[in-house]
């Protein structure tokens, strides 16, 4: 759970280097093994952009503060 500015940054840069990952993996790699390899990172990119999503709405202002 993302509670402060600083936090989000990182889950932005997280976010951004697991897509740069996913994006050299698949220039690399066959269908079949692209597929296996990108699921769990691509949930994993979900959930932090999920987490992002829900401070960014959050009308909580001390989060921010934090």
């Amino acid at each position: 759970m993302i509670e402060n500015d600083e936090q989000l940054e990182m889950a932005q840069k997280a976010v951004l280097d697991l897509q740069q990952i996913v994006l050299s993996a698949r220039r690399v790699h066959s269908h079949a093994e692209y597929r296996s390899m990108s699921e769990p990172i691509l949930l994993e990119i979900q959930q932090r952009e999920q987490e992002i999503l829900e401070y960014l709405t959050s009308t909580n202002m001390q989060a921010s503060l934090a």
